[in-house]
């Protein structure tokens, strides 16, 4: 035991205090070090959550302007980074935005800066660099219809019995001169076949009043004749020696080769002139100079008609006997009226400029404010009943959309209607044009169809701040026509069957009058000016509802038809419909008919597609049923599907369709054929289709754009055409703006 005195500290006592303290320190400063550490990773931590998060909303901002507009994108997107602290080419930031260049719809962010330290800075570093990096989708509505630039064009027209008879009058023809080519009866006179040409060489006689026939003119004559107006005989004639001066010969005219000759001293029997040594043609006739007689279509033939020259020596009684009468040439023409009538064979529908189109199997349609749901259309029809209960989802304001995507680089583009105005046809004919009744109910007949085209903005989600490019008005608005050529109401221009005056709007009686709405009927209209441009998406609205007075239509009832085409130069566009569409489709018995659906892109590999059909299967006695077609690298097949199916009307004829639920399906019976046998009439039908997490959009062969599904119609046995018609909507389950994870 070591003692010490009071007040004495031990040696060692002492040396430990100071180890602590010089270990206090330095753990203080190891402390302090960790602590700055902490701080400064705490803070490029945070300030990298916050440069993630800029970027996040730069992309999601920015990619609404895809896919036409990288521009617009970049300037959101840089935009919306600055609102979050990092604003471009400020500080060291650099925001960089870029259209993906594997997918159009897709915009990638990256942000680049210095982030700030605090201890750092005592070791020379005063900042750390900071990176961030983002991807957003926009899943624009789905592309619904073609893949092309145009939309609706079924193909032909389809006029009664394949295609359109034309019949043209020609009024007043004078033919060529036709000269005869046969000696008819006996050879009283010299050498008659010397008058088959102008030669002088001559058919003569010296005995008076000697008769000769000839024929055989070679006369054709054009179409169906329906009048002959005049026949003139032209005859070189003269006389030999120095006889007396008033020699003649008489002409008569037969019209059946069979011994009946014209009469009528001056009018069907008619003299030359004084007979004279020179050789002259001598006219006898002219192009109003019937010869005393009425013609029928069949008499001026090369059969049957003749002209007979006979020698005038007795009378007048001073041309000398012996006197030869001399004809060089005989010739005739004819003036008359004919008819042409010509067969065209349908053809498919050519764009406004002629080009080839490819038929698509559907037109695009709406129908009018005063028909039923229940007729194929959700949305146009104000009632489920007509004159009972209102249709719940009537919108005109919303449907129908159709996109042009007008591509980058592109200008003067143009938008063309086929067929914009209302002209009633057969329902399987032209465009489908059609009254759903006999009468409408306040007695007119006067259908509407409104076009207007918008400038989206790019903005195909929000329709707020739309601007019009162009409209058609009332330039279609209140017609009343029909076109008896391809079976529309008869009795045009009287007391037809629907109940009022309507238009004759066949192509032949519109002519060339192009400031008539009705001149448009099977022809293209367009719709403003060649001015759109480049890198934007127009939408082109349809509705039959009055968009001045929401009840002027109220009591129309019936379908209006029509297709798009779009073009424009440096590129070209594309036309289709926004996640919905009408479409009226002409179907034959035992075929299989197909026409585009929708376009799903990679970017929906692993999700659900949902379709919603009204009232399909309108196919009348036809059975039919409808398939979801695939696309592959190799072709198309059918989809396996989920259906169920429920009522959306209170109309009374709609079927009984709630307790549908199909799972694991590869088509949709629609009709079983014959009266009732339509399923869904009247019914909402829902379509799920799981997307495989390995779908990658392909392109079928054949086709030049990829991702695009189909429908196929397959159609039963029968001895009549049907037709559907039903609106169609297409829609990915999911936000349309999302972010997409690494």
């Amino acid at each position: 035991m070591i003692r010490t005195r009071p007040g004495q500290t031990p040696r060692r006592s002492r040396a430990s205090r100071g180890q602590i303290v010089v270990i206090f320190a330095a753990a203080a400063i190891v402390f302090i070090g960790l602590m700055a550490i902490v701080v400064d990773v705490s803070w490029f931590w945070a300030n990298s959550l916050r440069m993630q998060r800029a970027a996040d909303a730069a992309a999601l901002a920015g990619v609404i302007d895809l896919p036409g507009n990288e521009a617009g994108a970049i300037v959101l997107a840089r935009a919306e980074a600055a609102k979050n602290g990092f604003t471009n080419g400020t500080g060291g930031v650099v925001v960089t935005p870029w259209q993906d260049p594997t997918n159009s719809r897709r915009l990638r962010v990256t942000i680049s800066g210095p982030i700030g330290t605090f201890f750092a800075r005592v070791i020379g570093v005063n900042s750390f660099p900071g990176f961030a990096q983002s991807k957003a989708d926009y899943v624009l509505p789905v592309p619904m219809g073609s893949p092309e630039n145009y939309y609706g064009v079924f193909g032909k027209l389809r006029h009664p019995g394949g295609g359109i008879t034309t019949t043209n009058t020609f009024n007043n023809v004078t033919t060529s001169w036709f000269s005869a080519g046969i000696v008819k009866g006996t050879n009283r006179w010299a050498t008659p076949g010397n008058v088959f040409a102008t030669d002088n060489t001559y058919a003569t006689s010296s005995t008076a009043d000697q008769y000769q026939e000839w024929g055989n003119f070679g006369i054709t004559l054009a179409g169906t004749v329906t009048n002959i107006d005049g026949i003139e005989v032209s005859a070189e004639v003269s006389r030999s020696g120095t006889a007396g001066t008033t020699c003649t010969i008489q002409f008569e005219t037969s019209w059946n080769n069979a011994g009946n000759w014209t009469t009528g001293a001056g009018t069907g029997v008619k003299l030359t002139p004084v007979l004279t040594t020179t050789d002259t043609y001598q006219p006898l006739g002219n192009a109003t100079d019937k010869w005393n007689r009425t013609w029928s279509s069949g008499d001026f033939t090369n059969a049957n008609f003749q002209i007979r020259a006979r020698t005038k020596k007795t009378v007048p009684a001073t041309c000398p006997a012996g006197t030869v009468h001399r004809i060089d040439h005989l010739r005739v023409r004819v003036t008359y009226d004919y008819q042409t009538t010509t067969f065209t064979p349908d053809v498919n529908v050519a764009s406004p400029y002629g080009g080839a189109l490819t038929p698509r199997g559907f037109w695009g349609t709406m129908l009018t404010q005063g028909a039923e749901s229940i007729n194929g259309d959700a949305y146009s029809p104000f009632y489920d009943t007509r004159t009972g209960s209102n249709n719940p989802n009537f919108d005109p304001t919303t449907y129908y959309d159709y996109a042009v995507e007008m591509p980058a680089g592109s200008a003067s583009g143009e938008v063309w209607i086929y067929d914009p105005g209302f002209c009633a046809v057969a329902s399987d004919m032209g465009t489908g044009d059609r009254y759903f009744s006999n009468t409408n109910t306040n007695g007119s007949n006067e259908i509407s169809a409104y076009y207007t085209l918008y400038d989206t903005k790019n903005t195909l989600y929000d329709t707020s701040d739309d601007t019009v490019v162009a409209s058609s008005g009332t330039t279609f608005a209140n017609l009343a026509a029909s076109d008896e050529s391809m079976n529309g109401p008869t009795n045009v221009n009287s007391t037809p069957t629907p109940g009022a005056n309507l238009a004759d709007c066949s192509a032949a009686a519109v002519g060339g009058n192009t400031a008539d709405p009705e001149y448009y009927h099977d022809r293209w209209w367009q719709l403003g000016t060649s001015t759109l441009a480049g890198g934007t998406t127009y939408r082109v609205h349809t509705q039959s509802t009055d968009p001045a007075n929401i009840n002027a239509q109220k009591n129309m009832n019936g379908q209006n038809s029509f297709a798009i085409w779009t073009r424009a130069t440096g590129g070209t566009p594309k036309v289709h419909g926004l996640g919905a569409m009408e479409a009226y489709t002409p179907l034959d018995p035992s075929t299989s008919a197909e026409f585009y659906l929708a376009q799903i892109g990679a970017e929906h590999a692993g999700k659900t597609m949902e379709i919603k059909l009204w009232d399909p299967g309108d196919t009348n006695s036809l059975s039919a049923n409808i398939q979801i077609m695939v696309p592959g690298s190799a072709g198309y097949s059918a989809a396996t599907l989920d259906y169920t199916a429920v009522v959306g009307t209170t109309n009374t004829n709609a079927s009984s369709c709630g307790s549908t639920n199909v799972t694991g399906a590869n088509n949709i019976p629609t009709n079983t054929g014959g009266s009732g046998g339509q399923k869904f009439g009247g019914c909402w039908v829902t379509i799920l289709i799981p997307i495989p997490a390995t779908y990658t959009a392909p392109t079928p062969p054949g086709e030049a754009e990829p991702g695009w599904w189909k429908i196929r119609y397959n159609m039963g046995s029968g001895s009549a055409s049907a037709f559907d018609l039903t609106t169609w909507q297409v829609q990915i389950r999911g936000n349309p703006v999302h972010l997409v994870l690494p």
